[in-house]
């Protein structure tokens, strides 16, 4: 059995920018602000021998850009934040944090997410789920694991490992 391979993928091009906030009382992110993140991912697994390929890095950018697009120049809402009421109202969204219409948005400018706050952590972990899914039912076999990393701003970002062969997280 051949050992496992490792391919990267992360480029300028695999960025998105967004506005986010923390519902943290007193922490300077709970005031909205926004990002310039950076999205990288590893992939480890068995080289294959019709290909060549772990993982074609074409295959790789496609999954990683149909994730960053919808979050691309929007404000990412933790749908999942027990602090945070969402209301529809039309075409807008209505966050009800520290009072009432805590913040008004059109509908267009947001991008939910089914994360409880939008941390760089939490961001990789989703993206994380998203790559591991899209990779494996996209037809990728022979993956070990996938680690992607969410840089949100130079020398600052959080890394998740996916899949059968990702290290247990130690707590």
């Amino acid at each position: 059995m051949n050992s496992p391979t490792e391919v990267s993928v992360t480029k300028e091009s695999l960025a998105f920018s967004a506005a986010h906030f923390l519902t943290l009382p007193g922490h300077v992110c709970e005031r909205l602000h926004g990002h310039n993140y950076r999205v990288g991912v590893r992939v480890e697994g068995q080289v294959d021998p019709a290909t060549g390929f772990v993982a074609d890095f074409a295959v790789l950018k496609q999954v990683i850009r149909a994730l960053i697009e919808p979050l691309d120049h929007r404000l990412l809402i933790p749908a999942d934040n027990p602090d945070l009421r969402i209301r529809e109202d039309g075409d807008h969204l209505r966050l009800d944090y520290r009072g009432p219409d805590w913040l008004v948005i059109p509908r267009p400018h947001a991008c939910l997410l089914p994360v409880r706050h939008t941390t760089a952590e939490l961001l990789a972990a989703y993206l994380g789920d998203q790559v591991w899914a899209g990779l494996t039912t996209g037809g990728v076999g022979g993956l070990q694991r996938v680690i992607v990393e969410v840089e949100e701003s130079p020398g600052q970002g959080a890394a998740v490992e996916r899949g059968p062969g990702a290290r247990p997280f130690m707590s």
